[in-house]
C-alpha cells in the first residue's frame, strides 16, 4: 500500500476517534413527555440535551446519559409536550408597541365591543383614564364594522359629536383603513377639495362629496404622521410588554412585518444593549428603504435582531373590501360605485423597479397580496423581471404574505417559481362568514388553501398578522385544522390540514421562510435550544380542543423567558 495513503488512513482514524470520544457535558437533559421534533421521519424522541443554548444530543436515555456531567440538571416534562419554539411567520411588533396603549375596540371574542354606542363609550373611558386633555389625540384600534350591530363604520358626525375638541382616530381591524372625526381632518388639512393620494381613497358622501371620515389604504398616511410619538423610555416599557406577550404564546422568534426606519433604530438600540428576549426578524418598509441603505442596514444581524428582507404592499384587506380581485365584490364597497374590485397600492412600474433591484442584490422580498388580482400583478411582474429583463431571483424564496385568495392556476406558478405563501387561516374564523357575503361561497371557500398547496409540494407557513388577530398560536393551529367560522360553519372543508402539518407551518416551515432552517424550527442536534412546553399534545387531542391547549413554558436558547406557573 502506498505509504502516503496509509498515513492518511491512520490520521483519519485518529481524528475520527478523537471526535467520537470527545465529551460534551449537557447543561440540562429534558425528558419525561412527548417531544415533537417536527422532523417527518423522526417525529417523536425520548429526550434532548442542551449545552450552551444549543441542542447537543437527542435520543433515548442511553444516548443522553453519555452527556451527563457533574453539573448537568434534569428537567422532567411530567407528561407535557415539548416542541421547537414557535416562529412567527408574520406579525407587527412595531404596531403592537404603539397600539398596546390605545383603546381596545375589538369585537368578541377578542374584545367586548358590539355596537357604535359601546365603541364611543370605550373611547370616552380611555380619554378619562389617561387624562387626555383638549387637542390631545384619542386613539383606538381593532374596530370591525362587520361585527357591530349597525354593520357600518362609525360616522364622522358621531365621532365629532362625542369629541368636539379633540382629534380622534380609530384603526380598522384590518389595519388598512381608519375612521376619524372633524378635528382630525382639520389637523391633516383634508377638505372637500383634497384629491385621493395614489393607492388610497378618501371616502366621500355620494351626494355632498364631503369626506366621511373613512380613509382607506395610503390615504391613512395623511393622518398617521400627525399622531404623537411616545418617548423612548415609554417605548421601552411598551416593548417589554409586547415581548412578554409573544413569549406567553410560545413564540421564540417574532417578526416586525413592515418596519419603519424609526422603529428599527429603536430596536437596534435595544439589540445593542442585548435587551431582546426574542429573536426579531425585520422586514424593512420599501417606502423607507433608502434610509436603511444609507446606513447599510439591509444586512443587519446582531443580538437577535436581523433584517430579513423588504416588505412591499400590493393591495388591501378582503374584509375591508380593499383587497384587489379579478372579479368585483358582491356587496356595497365604501368609496366605490362601479366595478368594485379593490385597491392596488403599488403600480406595475414601481413593483418592477423594486423586484429587479431586490433580485439583483439577492434581498429577500416579502409581498403583501390578498386578492387574486394583486397576486396576478405580483406573478406577472416577477415573470417580466426574471424572463424579459433577465434578472435572476436566485431562488431567494420570495414570500407572498397572506395569499388569501390565491387561485389554483396561481398556485401552479408559485410552485414553478418556488414562492413561499404565508397563509392566514384565522380569517376562516374571524371573517369566513363575511367573505361568503362579499365574494360568494365558491371564491370564499378557497381562502388560505393549505391542503392544496401542500399536495402540490409547496412549502407554506401560517400567521396571525398580530395585531389584526390574536398572537395565540394554538388558536391559529385550531383554525388551520378546523376552518370553523364565527357562526359555526366550516368554510372550505377540503382545505383543512392535519395538526402535524399545522405545527410545521409555525415551526420548521417558518424557519425555511426566513432562511434560518439550519438554526431553528426543529429539535435536532446543532440547532438553537428554542422550545415551547404545552400542557397537552396537539396530535392527541380532539381537533376542536386544540384551541384550549395552554403554553406552560417558553425557552429561548436554554433559558426560560416565560413560565405560566410563576405568574
Amino acid at each position: 500500500m502506498n505509504r502516503l495513503l496509509l498515513l492518511c488512513i491512520i490520521l483519519s482514524l485518529i481524528f475520527s476517534c478523537k471526535e467520537t470520544d470527545e465529551f460534551i457535558e449537557a447543561d440540562v437533559i429534558i425528558y419525561g413527555g412527548p417531544i415533537l421534533t417536527m422532523v417527518d421521519d423522526k417525529k417523536l424522541i425520548d429526550g434532548v440535551a442542551v449545552t450552551d443554548g444549543v441542542i447537543s444530543a437527542v435520543g433515548d436515555s442511553a444516548t443522553l446519559s453519555k452527556y451527563k456531567g457533574s453539573a448537568t440538571k434534569y428537567k422532567n416534562l411530567e407528561g407535557r409536550t415539548l416542541l421547537p419554539g414557535f416562529i412567527d411567520a408574520h406579525s407587527h411588533v412595531g404596531i403592537a408597541m404603539r397600539t398596546i396603549g390605545w383603546a381596545d375596540l375589538n369585537a368578541p371574542p377578542v374584545g367586548n365591543i358590539k355596537n357604535i354606542s359601546q365603541l364611543i363609550s370605550k373611547l370616552q373611558e380611555h380619554k378619562l383614564e389617561n387624562g387626555l386633555g383638549q387637542n390631545v389625540w384619542v386613539l383606538g384600534h381593532g374596530y370591525d364594522p362587520d361585527q357591530l350591530e349597525e354593520r357600518r363604520h362609525p360616522s364622522l358626525s358621531e365621532l365629532t359629536e362625542a369629541f368636539p375638541d379633540q382629534p380622534v382616530m380609530i384603526l380598522h381591524v384590518s389595519g388598512h383603513m381608519i375612521s376619524v372625526n372633524q378635528k382630525a381632518l382639520d389637523k391633516a388639512g383634508i377638505t372637500i377639495e383634497t384629491e385621493n393620494p395614489e393607492g388610497g381613497v378618501i371616502v366621500r358622501d355620494r351626494i355632498s362629496k364631503k369626506p366621511t371620515g373613512l380613509l382607506q389604504e395610503k390615504a391613512m398616511y395623511m393622518i398617521l404622521p400627525q399622531l404623537p410619538v411616545p418617548e423612548v423610555k415609554e417605548m421601552v416599557g411598551l416593548f417589554d410588554k409586547v415581548q412578554d406577550h409573544y413569549a406567553s404564546y410560545g413564540i421564540t422568534t417574532a417578526q416586525d412585518g413592515l418596519c419603519d426606519y424609526k422603529t428599527f433604530k429603536f430596536l437596534q438600540g435595544l439589540a445593542g444593549q442585548d435587551k431582546l428576549k426574542l429573536d426579531i426578524e425585520v422586514l424593512a418598509s420599501y417606502i423607507e428603504v433608502d434610509a436603511y441603505k444609507k446606513e447599510d442596514l439591509l444586512t443587519f444581524d446582531q443580538n437577535g435582531l436581523r433584517v430579513t428582507g423588504m416588505k412591499i404592499v400590493s393591495d388591501g384587506s378582503p374584509q375591508g373590501k380593499t383587497a384587489y380581485f379579478r372579479k368585483p365584490y358582491l356587496t356595497n364597497v365604501p368609496g366605490c360605485v362601479h366595478e368594485c374590485r379593490g385597491v392596488p397600492t403599488i403600480s406595475p412600474a414601481d413593483l418592477t423597479k423594486v423586484l429587479a433591484e431586490n433580485y439583483k442584490n439577492k434581498l429577500q422580498t416579502y409581498i403583501h397580496a390578498n386578492g387574486d388580482g394583486a397576486i396576478d400583478l405580483v406573478l406577472d411582474t416577477h415573470e417580466y423581471v426574471t424572463d424579459s429583463m433577465g434578472v435572476a431571483d436566485d431562488k431567494q424564496r420570495t414570500v407572498i404574505i397572506h395569499s388569501q385568495f390565491v387561485g389554483q392556476d396561481q398556485l401552479e406558478r408559485y410552485e414553478k417559481y418556488k414562492f413561499v405563501p404565508s397563509f392566514f387561516s384565522n380569517h376562516a374564523y374571524f371573517w369566513g362568514d363575511v367573505h361568503i357575503d362579499n365574494l360568494g361561497e365558491e371564491r370564499a371557500s378557497f381562502l388560505s388553501p393549505m391542503n392544496t398547496a401542500g399536495e402540490m409540494g409547496i412549502t407554506y407557513t401560517n400567521h396571525t398578522d398580530y395585531t389584526i388577530t390574536p398572537i395565540d398560536q394554538m388558536f391559529l393551529l385550531w383554525t388551520a385544522v378546523n376552518r370553523t367560522t364565527r357562526s359555526g360553519d366550516v368554510i372550505g372543508s377540503n382545505e383543512r390540514i392535519s395538526p402535524w402539518q399545522g405545527l410545521k407551518a409555525i415551526t420548521i416551515n417558518s424557519a425555511y421562510q426566513h432562511r434560518v432552517e439550519d438554526k431553528k424550527g426543529s429539535i435536532e442536534v446543532g440547532k438553537l435550544a428554542d422550545f415551547v412546553l404545552l400542557d397537552k399534545n396537539p396530535l392527541d387531542v380532539e381537533p376542536d380542543d386544540i384551541r384550549h391547549i395552554k403554553v406552560v413554558e417558553t425557552i429561548k436558547e436554554g433559558e426560560t423567558i416565560y413560565n405560566a406557573a410563576k405568574l
